[in-house]
């Protein structure tokens, strides 16, 4: 498809190109997936019970991904070695399951939950360990291989899916042939391209576990955060106003998910290029190259949310009949929102290569208290629109100060890569 060598690096145009249309290729069908489930079944069941899978999935990859990819690309003088990082990834994946699996027991006593949303996080196990792969890939600016993956995923995720359970109608089957399609992926595609730039043989000691552990734990708890500034104002509105409402609401901004993820889909492979100018250039540079991003992106998902304003709302219709028509007008707001969460974790990754999980922490934990304390108030004034409002409210502040946290910033991290490799 192109002339370059298999591990010749890509331009930053490439790179992006390909992560982005690749990625959010897999995230439109993980979307078209959700609303199968419901054209494809008798009834609501199995919709419901995948959405209360999808939602125990969420929290399972938001402890195993442990925001490890960040600090893996922008270790740029290879403190740590890529084994090291499949290690530390198969660790907290399965302390993350084991957590998971608890929770669920712990929560439900329906069988058939518990059935589907195991299965589902097999299935998230899968594709949180592809992204420690494609961590490797991204640091050899070879992204190509990651989009390219994604777009297998996509294909395969929804025929695993759909042809189960077209046949037998049963959710789990559905579930299992999705996950069992993607791990061949994984085997097949994402561990032989991996492989390309060295030993994927998963090795770490005591020392290097427990270091990583410390150095990724604090922008996990940040993360954390920031993602659960929505799920926060959405059980405030679903606590106030009730389900059938926050139904229509999630429907509607389901789809502005894409917003969030094509910002850090953007941003993401200069990751590596801001950790270089910072360790290589000095702080000064590293500044520049951050405030270039920033206007960067926020030009690039204003033209994005104005483009999808004028076609959301057409396009829910069609999808979702005549009865959204009359709240569809949110969607704008729903984009602006979600935009709003995509800069913050810009912030948040600029601030992890930067190493102050301190900042991180206090900035999440500031605007998820806005969140908390203000949803309330805000539903009460605009409605279903407050949960836009407060989202936006919340974020932007942590955006601001974050942003100025950087431009004070006088010296290099303490944590700065030393060059050793564990």
């Amino acid at each position: 498809m192109f002339s370059h060598g298999k591990t010749e690096p890509l331009s930053t145009k490439e790179n992006t190109l390909w992560n982005a249309f690749g990625c959010l290729f897999y995230l439109g069908c993980q979307w078209l997936i959700t609303v199968l489930v419901v054209l494809l079944s008798s009834g609501y069941d199995n919709s419901g019970i995948l959405a209360y899978a999808m939602s125990i999935g969420n929290m399972f990859a938001s402890v195993s991904l442990y925001k490890i990819r960040t600090f893996q690309v922008s270790d740029i003088n290879n403190r740590f070695s890529p084994n090291n990082y499949i290690a530390l990834r198969l660790f907290t994946v399965a302390v993350s399951f084991i957590a998971s699996g608890v929770y669920l027991v712990a929560t439900t006593n329906n069988t058939d939950m518990i059935i589907a949303t195991l299965l589902y996080l097999v299935f998230k196990a899968d594709e949180t360990f592809s992204d420690v792969l494609y961590g490797i890939e991204q640091k050899n600016q070879r992204m190509d291989y990651i989009g390219k993956s994604q777009i297998i995923r996509g294909f395969v995720s929804l025929i695993g899916f759909v042809v189960p359970l077209t046949l037998t109608g049963s959710l789990p089957f559905a579930i299992m042939g999705m996950c069992t399609l993607c791990m061949m992926v994984t085997l097949f595609f994402d561990i032989p391209h991996a492989k390309l730039f060295g030993s994927v043989t998963p090795r770490i000691n005591k020392q290097s576990l427990v270091s990583l552990l410390k150095a990724c734990l604090l922008p996990t708890v940040a993360n954390l955060f920031a993602t659960s500034i929505v799920s926060v104002a959405r059980q405030q509105y679903g606590i106030l106003q009730g389900e059938t409402l926050l139904g229509i609401y999630a429907s509607i901004a389901t789809p502005a998910v894409l917003i969030q993820a094509a910002t850090n889909y953007l941003y993401s492979p200069l990751i590596g290029q801001l950790a270089s100018s910072l360790y290589n250039r000095g702080i000064s540079a590293y500044k520049r190259s951050y405030l270039k991003v920033l206007t960067l992106l926020i030009i690039c998902m204003g033209i994005l949310v104005a483009g999808l304003s004028v076609v959301g709302a057409p396009l829910l219709t069609m999808v979702y009949g005549e009865s959204i028509a009359s709240y569809t007008w949110l969607f704008p707001y729903v984009l602006m929102a979600t935009t709003s969460i995509g800069v913050l974790l810009y912030v948040n990754d600029s601030l992890l290569i930067l190493r102050d999980g301190i900042a991180q922490v206090m900035l999440n934990a500031c605007a998820i208290g806005i969140v908390a304390l203000c949803a309330a108030f805000f539903i009460s004034q605009w409605d279903m629109n407050g949960i836009n409002l407060v989202i936006a409210s919340a974020c932007i502040p942590g955006i601001l100060l974050g942003s100025l946290r950087i431009l004070l910033k006088k010296e290099l991290p303490h944590q700065a890569p030393d060059g050793k490799s564990c």
